[in-house]
């Protein structure tokens, strides 16, 4: 027997599609990650509060759109991360700052399967993705930066257990 591995997906929508010559469905996924507006508010209050300025009042993804808040939360807590970036009004620059904010991610420890696409954001194709993104930099930060306020889950930790002889043999299955 194989071992059994857990897997966590996440799936907003998805389509099935009968193909009449094989019998068979196939079965695609579209979307991303479901909206939660509460996760996104304390995401954008845990952001504000780290840069020490009043919460604006909008959506989500208006407040975060052009990047610059989020490069602005990076240079807070590492500014060893991200070059100079550009508050301006132009698209090319608002995509790029996105781009460095998750660059400076991955160089804190975020995996790519937790970032999002700057068109996620920029277009809004995928807020679930963009609060996903901050909920798990709210995990690894509190690993890093106790010192913080709290977002996100906490990261699990590695508990190594160390078995004797008689107990791994105890635990193994004879078919």
């Amino acid at each position: 027997m194989g071992r059994h591995v857990s897997v966590q997906l996440r799936i907003v929508q998805t389509a099935s599609v009968y193909h009449h010559m094989t019998g068979l469905f196939f079965v695609s996924f579209q979307g991303g990650n479901a909206r939660n507006p509460a996760d996104e508010q304390h995401a954008i209050e845990w952001i504000f509060t780290i840069l020490g300025e009043p919460v604006p009042q909008g959506r989500f993804e208006d407040i975060l759109k052009d990047g610059s808040v989020l490069c602005r939360f990076m240079n807070k807590i590492r500014p060893d991360l991200l070059p100079k970036f550009s508050a301006s009004e132009q698209s090319a620059k608002q995509r790029e700052n996105i781009s460095l904010f998750s660059k400076a991610c991955t160089n804190i420890g975020i995996p790519d399967t937790d970032l999002f696409q700057t068109i996620d954001l920029y277009e809004g194709k995928d807020m679930g993705s963009v609060a996903n993104c901050l909920a798990r930099l709210g995990g690894v930060l509190q690993q890093q930066r106790p010192d913080l306020p709290v977002h996100g889950p906490k990261l699990s930790e590695a508990q190594a257990r160390q078995f004797t002889a008689a107990q791994e043999a105890a635990g193994k299955m004879h078919y």
